[in-house]
């Protein structure tokens, strides 16, 4: 690494006068280092910046906020007045929000570039692994977690704060050319396209997302804590006693796999499925056919009532005054769909849901796209057949089961088109007819024959036969080449090596371009009313809001949803769902 200069200052005066600078440049470059109880357990509301490090090319200047803190307000006018490329910005934009309230929203994020241009799920994302990987350079990250609270800091210490600015500075230009070298069917536009250069639309999209995500997080999502605590107590009893009961009556502890398989062919006579490895499983959707004997009837019970347990101690353990803070990974699959985590808020049932209520004089908006994965195969596929049908108005499901099974759409029974839903999902992805058996009774409770299945495999493909022709040049294609870069319908793009990621990874990753497109235009259109987003799950955006404000918050999220919908849906209309509800689970 090069040689480089910064200025570490610590008294008002010199710190105005270093704003002279930063006058004529479009983006700074930031990094802060933080003093903190424990990093393990970092908390953005009482932790503090320590240093905020600020540079351009020709420059870099390391201020220490505990001898400056009044400089803060000079910063919030430079910081969102300008653009800001950062590593890991979602983590800086917390600490600035919560700490000065500074928070900028003209972002670039050279983690979430590096993380766009991977094609190896295995490659890491930190400064020093993205460094290193473009320039070589290895730099050292020994004094990241050093005691940033000292009264004097180290020589070695402000080296550090400072060497970051600098390798920011030959890490951005390289990410962003890269990005804007892969070609995107949707011109990029706006602010961010234009302070930075960057012409990738995926990448301002994912950029624009960083600063929402921060807001998101920092917000957490109110819960009616005495109503956790409650549930958690009836749930905690509940389950040892049917435990305790369970082990005295069988004498086998329902939670060994191996005790479990022994018990259920050797005592009860069951015959069981083996798994891919070839040993016998005893995993829930392998008893289904047995579920009318009492004894698999109260293993499956136990089971179920041990995960609701598990699910309410992780969040009444992240609980903190009447609210949970999640911590959600922007781009947590190669499709850029998210990953919640402490606690995970993308698996709450609906049962659970009810917890998540918005306290007095606030509401809870709810809004899910309608059919959107369809829509979006459809879309993407271009099959004549399906697009018709949702123009039309048709709900798919019914319109699927009332193609495939010959009967009349009115007369479509709800356990028939309980059928066809899993025929659609299953084989847009192209799962085999005995899949299909196991996909449908695994996820929607329907048994189907494997003659069955087989009857339904090739209906659903001479019916929607764009499919059909999708699926046969993806395998042809495949088998040539052994790897295939897909692309969604913004042009998000993934490397796939399989035929399931192959037909499955454009659907979804346009699935969470367009939610996180949604979330952006909320973000700037919500200027002037009392409302946040609290929660994202998947195709669900769930918004709090003054009660004044609500009927306002849910017009904006309306206006938003539509709008990222038809950008990226030209031949399907984009249908969803807003309402405002007492609790999450009233969707």
């Amino acid at each position: 690494m090069g040689k480089f200069s910064y200025t570490y200052i610590f008294n008002i005066k010199e710190a105005l006068e270093s704003l002279k600078f930063f006058e004529k440049d479009k983006y700074l470059f930031l990094d802060t280092e933080v003093a903190v109880k424990s990093f393990k357990e970092i908390d953005f509301f009482s932790d503090r910046i320590r240093l905020v490090q600020l540079g351009n090319y020709e420059n870099i200047f390391v201020y220490d906020m505990f001898l400056i803190p009044e400089f803060s307000r000079h910063l919030k006018k430079l910081l969102e007045g300008k653009g800001v490329i950062g590593h890991n910005l979602k983590f800086d934009i917390k600490f600035l929000k919560t700490n000065f309230n500074i928070f900028p929203q003209i972002v670039f994020d050279t983690m979430i570039a590096s993380q766009l241009l991977s094609e190896n799920s295995k490659e890491r994302h930190s400064l020093q692994a993205v460094t290193y990987r473009l320039t070589e350079n290895d730099i050292d990250k020994t004094q990241q977690s050093s005691a940033w609270g000292l009264r004097n800091l180290s020589q070695e210490q402000l080296d550090y704060a400072a060497r970051d600015v600098q390798v920011l500075r030959e890490i951005f230009p390289i990410l962003r050319d890269r990005l804007n070298s892969i070609k995107t069917p949707h011109k990029a536009t706006g602010i961010i396209h234009e302070t930075f250069s960057l012409d990738n639309a995926v990448a301002v999209v994912e950029m624009a997302f960083v600063p929402q995500l921060a807001a998101i997080e920092l917000s957490g999502i109110p819960v009616d804590e005495k109503a956790l605590k409650d549930m958690l107590n009836r749930v905690s009893t509940e389950y040892q006693k049917k435990y305790i009961d369970f082990v005295r009556r069988y004498g086998v502890d329902p939670f060994s796999p191996h005790k479990v398989t022994y018990w259920l062919t050797a005592k009860l006579g069951l015959k069981l499925p083996k798994t891919q490895k070839g040993s016998l499983s005893s995993q829930d959707s392998a008893l289904r056919k047995y579920i009318d004997r009492k004894e698999v009837q109260e293993l499956i019970d136990i089971r179920s009532t041990k995960k609701i347990l598990d699910k309410l101690k992780e969040l009444s353990s992240h609980t903190k005054n009447g609210r949970i803070y999640s911590e959600f990974k922007q781009i947590g699959a190669p499709t850029g769909r998210m990953a919640s985590s402490k606690p995970n808020l993308q698996n709450v049932t609906k049962e659970l849901r009810k917890l998540f209520k918005a306290p007095e004089g606030r509401s809870l908006i709810v809004a899910d796209y309608s059919q959107i994965e369809l829509r979006i195969a459809a879309e993407y596929v271009n099959d004549e057949t399906m697009i018709k049908a949702f123009k039309e108005g048709k709900d798919l499901h019914r319109f699927t089961a009332s193609l495939i099974i010959g009967k009349p759409y009115d007369e479509i029974n709800k356990e028939e088109r309980q059928m066809a839903k899993a025929i659609n999902f299953g084989l847009i992805y192209g799962i085999s007819p005995k899949s299909l058996m196991e996909y449908a009774r695994n996820n929607y409770g329907i048994d189907i024959s494997l003659k069955d299945a087989q009857k339904f495999h090739s209906r659903f493909f001479e019916v929607y036969s764009g499919f059909k022709k999708w699926h046969d040049s993806v395998k042809d294609e495949l088998s040539k080449k052994h790897s295939l870069t897909v692309y969604s319908l913004l042009g998000r793009r993934m490397v796939v090596h399989r035929f399931t990621e192959a037909v499955n990874f454009p659907v979804q990753a346009t699935g969470s371009d367009l939610l996180k497109m949604a979330v952006v235009f909320f973000g700037k259109l919500r200027k002037d009313i009392d409302a946040q987003i609290v929660n994202l799950v998947h195709d669900e955006i769930i918004v709090e809001s003054s009660e004044k404000d609500s009927e306002k918050a849910k017009e904006i999220l309306s206006q938003s949803m539509l709008k990222a919908g038809e950008i990226l849906l030209k031949k399907v209309p984009v249908e969803f769902e807003v309402e405002i509800v007492e609790t999450w689970a009233d969707k």
